[in-house]
């Protein structure tokens, strides 16, 4: 893979005056701390403390039932890429063991590149993978029939395997985590992935920035979530899929205008991507996440936009999948709001499994706000899905200005929040199954009302910060 290390510090040059102003004190070296290489297998209880830089070569494997423990505000670094060694694999929780990264706003926990500021590249470490018990639907190769369990390939290394019979198993907590410049050049390949995770396992305040391929993918399991944000991630910002049915709250997608996937990847580089098997093969029972207060932010008109790239939808269904989306903003993409890529998937939402309401969509192209690929979908047009969208109380707008947020395109610090008098600030539906529990009633739509919970743990320029 050609790898251009000069980009990065064009890019800190064209955006150096704009951040100056914001970048907060912490990105400074305060003292020199101690580096420890991880070991590629840690199989008993370890803490990992904040006063010491952690680093690890190939992948580490938590094995054994070990709960690995990570204290607020501890980095963990993959090797240098440009000192001319190869990238460093993964870092995964195998089943029956735990993570417990638990940061702060203010000490938030890093997973990050250790090639020095400046030179960071989109996947110069593998990922973080965690592997639990819940059900997953899998499709058995050898077999040609159901799996119980299944894994992810192509990051140069056999993953751990997820999935089980409990969908209340606890893989840990993560809390207040960065994770940067991670994923390879694999369509299985992300900045966070959890394969069979179950609901006992609290994921709160993730950011995902700068991979290589996607940000956030959820394979099964049962895993609720809330505050995340996948940002300058190449493909899908999110990837729902293999039977995920958990319930997601304040989610951003940002996607950056200089970065989408590299060629191999055709049409792929969606905020939210749900399907039911991400290799198409028939599994049951389907994928349905319920997601609510979304903000998708494509790279619409910002400088550097180049339009050849293959971006795509902010909501891209396909293979079959089926969704829950309400009190959302879906804006900037140019193939599409929502868009229908496979039939069995535009049939969910004839028959109801899925829904789709109470949001405000944007396209480029006005026409494509609610969309399918003609190629593929029989079920119904676009016409169709347009019918469908108005009658469910989403909004579609023409110009992305129109819905009001402070400054969405501002991909230095994107400006989230909405202004004074939009619409978004109003008009949240929560009634009837399944947004009772774990959503919190808001009244506003998009991830944001007049509070910015991505304040002071998250980062969108890691080039800067010297770890």
């Amino acid at each position: 893979m050609n790898r251009n290390y000069c980009l990065p510090m064009m890019l800190s040059a064209f955006l150096s005056i704009c951040l100056l102003s914001c970048k907060k004190d912490d990105n400074k070296l305060e003292t020199q701390k101690p580096v420890v290489a991880l070991p590629e297998k840690i199989d008993a209880n370890r803490t990992l403390k904040s006063d010491t830089i952690y680093t690890f070569a190939v992948s580490v494997n938590v094995t054994n039932n070990a709960v690995l423990t990570i204290e607020p505000g501890t980095v963990i670094k993959s090797r240098s890429v440009a000192a001319g060694a190869g990238r460093s694999g993964y870092i995964a929780i195998e089943r029956g063991s735990k993570i417990m990264a638990e940061g702060t706003a203010e000490k938030p926990i890093v997973f990050t590149s250790g090639t020095p500021s400046g030179f960071q590249q989109h996947g110069d470490w593998g990922g973080l993978y965690i592997f639990g018990k819940a059900p997953v639907s899998a499709y058995d190769e050898n077999t040609g029939g159901a799996g119980t369990e299944m894994t992810l390939t192509g990051l140069g290394a056999l993953l751990p395997s997820g999935g089980g019979n409990d969908p209340r198993d606890n893989s840990g907590v993560l809390r207040y985590v960065r994770i940067e410049f991670a994923g390879v050049g694999s369509a299985e390949s992300y900045g966070l992935a959890c394969v069979g995770v179950g609901s006992g396992t609290t994921i709160e305040n993730v950011q995902t920035s700068y991979t290589q391929t996607s940000g956030f993918g959820f394979f099964g399991g049962t895993v609720n979530a809330k505050n995340l944000v996948a940002f300058n991630n190449r493909l899908a910002g999110f990837v729902y899929s293999n039977g995920y049915t958990g319930m997601q709250q304040f989610i951003v997608s940002y996607k950056h205008p200089y970065f989408a996937a590299p060629g191999p990847f055709i049409s792929t580089c969606d905020a939210l991507l749900v399907l039911n098997d991400t290799k198409g093969y028939p599994v049951a029972p389907d994928t349905r996440p319920v997601l609510s207060n979304v903000t998708a932010v494509g790279p619409y008109n910002n400088p550097g936009y180049n339009s050849a790239l293959p971006w795509n939808a902010a909501l891209n269904v396909s293979y079959s999948g089926a969704f829950v989306l309400r009190n959302s903003i879906l804006m900037g993409m140019p193939k599409g709001g929502i868009k229908f890529s496979d039939d069995i998937a535009a049939q969910r939402l004839i028959d109801g499994t899925s829904e789709f309401s109470t949001n405000l969509v944007h396209s480029n192209i006005s026409a494509d706000a609610f969309t399918v690929d003609p190629g593929a979908v029989y079920s119904i047009d676009a016409a169709g899905v347009t019918d469908y969208a108005v009658n469910h109380h989403n909004k579609m707008y023409v110009k992305p200005e129109e819905i009001g947020l402070t400054n969405p395109f501002k991909f230095a610090l994107p400006e989230l929040l909405p202004t004074t008098g939009a619409a978004a600030l109003t008009g949240a539906d929560f009634s009837g199954e399944p947004f009772q529990g774990f959503f919190k009633k808001v009244t506003y739509v998009g991830a944001f009302g007049t509070e910015n919970w991505m304040q002071n743990w998250t980062d969108f320029y890691p080039f800067t910060i010297k770890y």
